[in-house]
């Protein structure tokens, strides 16, 4: 993978990542996407985020658990900022990917 970094990159995914920890590399790389940015900050300030019960006479809170804001799908595609960091994260899941200058 021949790109400068600093330059705007487009991520598309090839394949399902197997392993766990590329699923998760590849969740955290795509999380960057300015249109993914938005909806998150989007889901954050409309979701409950605390959901309150009663149980044995006592006030019990459960947490919501945020959404993931990428599908992991093949043909699925992410435009951002290539960044060292991000250029390297790529790098290591390069089976699963195509990147390609946007």
């Amino acid at each position: 993978m021949d790109i400068a970094p600093g330059t705007k990159i487009r991520v598309e995914i090839t394949a399902t990542p197997r392993s766990e920890a590329a699923r998760k590399t590849l969740t955290r790389v795509c999380s960057k996407d300015p249109r993914a940015v938005r909806q998150s900050r989007w889901r954050k300030q409309h979701r409950p985020s605390l959901r309150k019960s009663r149980r044995g006479g006592r006030m019990w809170e459960h947490r919501m658990k945020s959404r993931v804001p990428v599908q992991l799908t093949p043909g699925s595609s992410y435009t951002l900022h290539g960044s060292a960091d991000v250029l390297r994260d790529l790098q290591s899941v390069s089976r699963w990917v195509a990147v390609t200058p946007a």
